[in-house]
């Protein structure tokens, strides 16, 4: 550990005896029967818990946050989280936004327990498609590390909590039915129709409301791949809360989710013509010959089952003294059962005819566990030492225990080539996968704890600190009933510090120091043959920026400026360079990625009835490299700007009151399909695109209806591709219809 490190910790373990800020009044959300026509953009007075972990408002968070919530989901027609992502200034999707989980955030790629669900990971596990948002009140981005309150993550880039609806006091039932076609280019009017139907119904069990319930349930069919089966999905969710006491100090949350999502193979598209390789010296593409997307190339799919238990319990032990607690059980199921493309078999079958391109297919299967236990307890107590002074401490601890199997069959022989423009096949698909192999069971628990402080000085400074550490163990157990037991890992102390300033009650100015960290592999050997000798690898970052709420919320505006990196990165050595035991070994570098940019979100409110929001991010995002050849590498899929611009006018009085339009747009410049490497020195560079939204929608008397046509210009672009035969393009112009009863 540095001096300098050790000098922060020393400081902030005396500061964190001092006065306290206290914790911010919750605001209150329980509105059930929305409003007809809600404001857009993060508010600055909105409540937020991800960031601290306390309920603090985004004018008070010193770190970069965006919230969405339930009504701007439902007004936009957002499905998934990766249909948000373009909406967030500093994030940025890893390809076709219905199927991938993966995110980047600051340039950084981000990993599946970086979506949280109400705080927990494990709802999205490696492999799985974008999360569902079904059920979920609102949607919070924090920018930046989290390691703090979270625990090991590998990459500093941010996070996403999805805050689940809960019960509410006053009753209220929604039903709503969805439809959606594409409509564009190559694909007809009224192709691949989608329909979903939803129940949200809550309120309270007993005349005195200390026992309330929320029932929610969905199904839903969505057709995305071209002349495949539709994707047939279900979730339910119950969950009650019970005030424990009659004065409602103690109120606990039990919930149970079930769903099953039941999806179709999905295609990459390919073109023969654009670069097929990663190294031939081509950074273009072309789309003058690629395959349709009215046609399917693919069959079968996969099926996830997921279980969650679960339960929280929120206790004010006196007027100063907070806990909460919560506990989630994650019980899924993998099965996959696939046809995949091979595009390695990609040939040209007549060479006077450009569209006898074929390729061949393969089948492959698994049937994967997932069971994961998590639990989350934190404490909060408030004092007043001076006049001047109040202040929180807050203690916490939580912890995930992870216990998965494999099994997997290998590819079946290549098999049915199909040509890439007409769907033609040239034979039927037999089942030919192996029989399934069992893998490895592992099973690894890790453990985060933490202390953080708030101190408020004359009503004005507010003054955070903290500092976590972090332990990890795991085992792993093969087949044939070999275990294997390397030793734990813990971190060091990972210090946070931020200091926030309100210059008037509506604009506050912030500076932080945030990190994170993930625990190196204790087997790795060091150049002299050591084990166990790495520090974590650690995201810093240091953040400025400024939150406002200006002329009654005419303008609601935050701005952040950053500088993020990746330090301690293990680098192993040549494959002729060993150490004394005679192996390979690792070298701990401060050569990982590095990122710095600028982060813009404002909202304009000239009239009541009419909210325009506007994001922007600039993002330099590089890596420093691991060898000279390479210095300074752009990161992939992270364009240097990015701009996103939503209006929405309601009219609020006369013959047309309750019609409300809306319209919105997202602009991106080129980026990097994937990073150089010495041996891939020439990824595709993807080119700038834009995308033009647009819907109407209408409320009288209990109902709603919503028309969304999304890519109204119908632009072809690509959203990720690595090469010329993995194309991720963009769907074509899409129509949905909402329409929902609310009593």
């Amino acid at each position: 550990m540095s001096p300098g490190r050790a000098a922060l910790l020393a400081g902030l373990s005396l500061l964190l005896a001092l006065p306290l800020r206290a914790q911010a009044e919750d605001v209150d959300r329980d509105v059930v029967a929305l409003s007809k026509f809600e404001v857009v953009g993060t508010r600055p007075q909105a409540s937020d818990a991800t960031a601290l972990k306390l309920s603090t408002t985004v004018l008070d968070t010193p770190r970069s946050v965006t919230v969405f919530d339930a009504s701007r989901l439902r007004e936009q027609d957002i499905q998934t989280g990766g249909d948000l992502l373009f909406w967030v200034p500093g994030l940025n999707t890893n390809g076709a936004v219905q199927e991938s989980y993966h995110f980047y955030a600051r340039g950084y790629r981000m990993v599946p327990n970086d979506w949280r669900v109400d705080g927990f990971a494990g709802r999205v596990v490696g492999g799985s498609y974008s999360p569902n948002l079904f059920g979920v009140e609102q949607v919070s981005i924090l920018k930046g590390p989290a390691g703090l309150l979270y625990g090991a993550t590998s990459s500093p880039g941010g996070m996403i909590n999805l805050v689940s609806k809960k019960p509410r006091d006053v009753a209220s039932t929604t039903i709503e039915t969805r439809v959606r076609t594409f409509g564009g280019g190559e694909v007809p009017l009224a192709d691949r129709w989608s329909n979903e139907v939803e129940l949200d119904t809550t309120g309270p069990v007993t005349a005195d409301a200390r026992l309330r319930y929320r029932a929610l349930a969905s199904l839903e069919r969505s057709a995305l791949a071209a002349e495949s089966p539709a994707d047939d999905n279900q979730f339910y969710r119950l969950a009650f809360s019970y005030k424990l006491d009659a004065a409602g100090r103690f109120d606990l949350t039990p919930s149970y989710e079930w769903t099953r999502e039941d999806r179709a193979q999905r295609a990459p598209t390919i073109s023969p013509a654009s670069s097929r390789t990663t190294a031939d010296g081509r950074t273009d593409y072309t789309f003058a010959d690629v395959n349709s997307r009215s046609v399917n190339l693919v069959a079968g799919g996969r099926v996830d089952t997921n279980r969650t238990w679960g339960a929280d319990l929120a206790a004010n032990l006196t007027s100063v003294w907070k806990a909460n607690v919560g506990f989630r059980y994650i019980d899924r199921d993998y099965v996959n059962d696939a046809y995949a493309l091979n595009t390695a078999t990609l040939r040209q079958t007549n060479a006077a005819d450009p569209r006898a391109w074929v390729v061949s297919r393969r089948h492959s299967r698994a049937a994967n566990t997932y069971r994961t236990t998590s639990f989350d307890a934190s404490t909060t107590y408030e004092f007043r030492p001076a006049a001047w002074a109040k202040s929180l401490l807050q203690l916490g601890v939580n912890g995930r225990r992870n216990l998965n199997t494999t099994a997997s069959s290998g590819n079946g022989a290549d098999q049915s080539p199909v040509n890439i423009y007409t769907g033609v096949a040239a034979a039927p698909l037999v089942a030919n996968a192996p029989a399934l192999v069992p893998g490895n069971r592992t099973d690894t628990f890790t453990a985060n704890a933490y202390a953080q402080s708030q101190t408020e000085f004359f009503g004005r400074t507010v003054l955070t600190l903290g500092f976590g550490t972090a332990r990890d163990r795991s085992r792993t157990t093969t087949p044939a009933g070999v275990v294997t037991e390397p030793p734990d890992r813990k971190s060091s102390l990972t210090p946070n510090v931020a200091l926030l300033h309100r210059l008037t009650k509506n604009l506050s100015v912030y500076a932080s120091y945030s990190t994170s960290y993930s625990l190196p592999d204790s087997t790795y050997e060091d150049v002299t043959g050591r084990t166990g000798a790495f520090d974590p690898i650690e995201g810093e970052n240091y953040e400025v920026g400024a939150k406002a709420a200006l002329w009654d919320e005419l303008v609601a505006a935050s701005l952040s400026v950053f500088d993020t990196e990746l330090n301690g990165v293990l680098v192993q050595s040549q494959v002729n360079e060993l150490n004394p035991n005679g192996n390979r070994f690792y070298r701990q570098m401060d050569n990982g990625r590095k990122a710095r940019g600028v982060e813009a979100e404002f909202t304009v409110s000239p009239i009541k009835a009419w909210d325009t929001t506007f994001t922007y991010a600039y993002i330099d995002a590089f890596d420093r490299g691991s060898t000279a050849a390479l210095p300074d590498t752009p990161a992939e899929m992270t364009p240097r700007h990015a701009v996103s611009a939503y209006s929405r006018y309601a009219i609020t009085q006369g013959r047309f009151e309750g019609l409300s339009f809306r319209a919105g747009v997202i602009w991106q410049s080129e980026r990097w399909a994937a990073s150089r490497t010495p041996t891939a020195p020439d990824p595709l560079l993807l080119e700038s695109f834009h995308r033009i939204d647009a819907g109407l929608g209408y409320v009288y008397r209990g109902w709603r209806f919503a028309l969304s046509i999304e890519n109204i210009t119908n632009e072809y672009y690509l959203l990720a591709g690595s090469t010329g035969v993995a194309f991720s393009p963009v769907n074509p112009r899409s129509y949905a219809l909402r329409v929902s009863r609310t009593w």
